[in-house]
């Protein structure tokens, strides 16, 4: 069961070669153990563009996928799937976990058009030309990356058992920049044909960089016996400058015990490398500032998915190649508007501009790094602001209300000044999800000189209150003016 749920939880900072609207899809061809082929259709789709809907007390999506092989006309193979997503209590975490599908197609040797109709949140289509092709003689598959895996005796008709595992598959051939391990499996076939059955061979597998020469620190060797099909499933180590951002590969060969090369297969495959799109971010490359770069990214974590925060917050606070962290800022908004990313990229500056004048006065200016410039870059900017600075019954507050913010509606938050330091206030209450919740708020708005801890809070939520106290803050914050 645990397994299963890990198949939903794909990290969205990978990129691919092919997107439509965000959602990614990946082509590989394989075959079976009497040669037959197949290929495998891997749809990758942000949580944020499926249809939740609540169920009783649980948000759950339905996504209708269509997969049609089609050659000279003629419909060779059909596949129409619903995908269920798993059931989640929380509506934030089900906008940020992917879905993955894979559809498995046996097709035989011909030129094919592939299409697929994909029916989430809106409707996306998408075709391409794929040539699956008969040979006898020694080749490698196609290379699948792979995300997560875990030992299983049998499929138990999983399409994701390969070879004694259960493999989450990652859709596309680039590395996030927080890995440190590149996990892959191939194929093999016919490399008995060569040098006889359960014969050993040398499997060699590593990446090279740009001019294709391995790298000896980041090469394997491996005897195996050889097979009519031969499952292959490595690790190698990574490491921020390899592979390359550009021009390098993933390259695996078989070998004979002299040496002489059987079959072999590159593989592009990069860190931070922008591609499949035609729009870019080129102005963020005038940055050339390490340090205004990386203070830059740190305001992006009011928008930052999970991972993309984890990246920020501590695997580029070490890097130091400036080009590394240009190439993230150019991939997390051609991600986010794949149609206009500039202009998207230049829209948040100025927001930037807005919160850092407005809120930053207390954070040497920097206003995504207080609580209402954070509100303010990840919801915009509130329906209704009422202010209550001066009132002697209560700490400073203010209420922000939101008629439809990130697929909610009618949400609020409440800041107050615990210190009395109106440029400085804290969320102290919102009924977004993800974010700050205290039941007991209104005795903590209150209590300017005994503030409630939070140990109280959380323990007043297994007893709470009566709900509508008739106080003024309450009363503004239920019903906004």
């Amino acid at each position: 069961m645990i397994f299963r749920l890990l198949i939903f939880s794909v990290l969205s900072a990978i990129t691919t070669n092919i997107s439509l609207s965000q959602i990614d899809i990946e082509i590989l061809q394989f075959k079976t153990i009497d040669k037959t082929s197949f290929i495998d259709v891997i749809i990758d789709i942000p949580g944020e563009l499926c249809n939740y809907q609540k169920a009783e007390q649980d948000w759950l999506s339905t996504t209708k996928i269509t997969v049609i092989a089609e050659s000279k006309g003629d419909v060779k193979a059909f596949k129409k799937t619903s995908l269920l997503s798993p059931l989640f209590k929380d509506s934030s975490e089900a906008i940020n976990t992917n879905q993955i599908h894979l559809e498995r197609l046996t097709l035989p040797p011909s030129e094919y058009q592939i299409s697929l109709n994909i029916e989430a949140k809106t409707e996306h289509s998408f075709t391409r030309g794929v040539k699956v092709h008969h040979s006898g003689a020694p080749e490698v598959s196609d290379i699948l990356l792979v995300e997560a895996f875990a030992k299983s005796e049998e499929s138990k008709g999983s399409k994701f058992f390969r070879s004694g595992f259960e493999m989450i598959p990652v859709v596309g051939k680039e590395i996030p920049l927080e890995a440190t391990q590149f996990k892959f499996y191939t194929e093999l076939y016919n490399i008995n044909e060569v040098v006889g059955e359960d014969s050993l061979f040398l499997l060699v597998f590593g990446f090279t960089d740009s001019n294709g020469i391995l790298d000896p620190n980041f090469t394997r060797y491996k005897r195996l016996n050889a097979k009519g099909v031969t499952p292959v499933f490595e690790v190698l180590p990574v490491s921020p400058a390899t592979p390359p951002s550009t021009n390098g590969s993933i390259l695996v060969q078989a070998r004979t015990r002299d040496g002489n090369l059987i079959a072999e297969k590159y593989v592009p495959i990069s860190r931070n490398i922008i591609s499949g799109y035609n729009n870019e971010v080129s102005s963020a490359r005038e940055i050339t500032d390490r340090f205004e770069l990386y203070r830059h990214l740190e305001d992006h974590l009011p928008l930052a998915s999970p991972s993309q925060q984890h990246t920020i917050g501590r695997t580029l606070k070490e890097v130091h190649d400036i080009t590394v962290l240009q190439g993230f800022l150019e991939q997390f908004w051609i991600k986010r508007n794949p149609l206009d990313p500039e202009k998207a990229w230049r829209e948040y500056c100025g927001e930037i501009a807005l919160v850092d004048t407005t809120f930053g006065g207390c954070r040497s200016g920097h206003g995504a790094d207080t609580d209402m410039g954070y509100v303010y870059l990840k919801y915009g900017k509130p329906n209704t602001v009422v202010k209550r600075h001066h009132d002697t019954d209560y700490y400073p507050y203010e209420i922000w209300h939101y008629h439809h913010t990130n697929g909610f509606t009618n949400r609020r938050f409440l800041f107050f000044a615990p210190h009395v330091v109106t440029e400085c206030m804290e969320i102290l209450q919102s009924d977004m999800p993800g974010e700050i919740q205290n039941e007991d708020w209104i005795q903590m708005l209150r209590s300017r000189e005994n503030r409630t801890q939070v140990i109280n809070s959380q323990l007043n939520r297994m007893n709470p209150r009566d709900t509508y106290s008739r106080e003024e803050p309450e009363d503004l914050y239920y019903n906004p003016r």
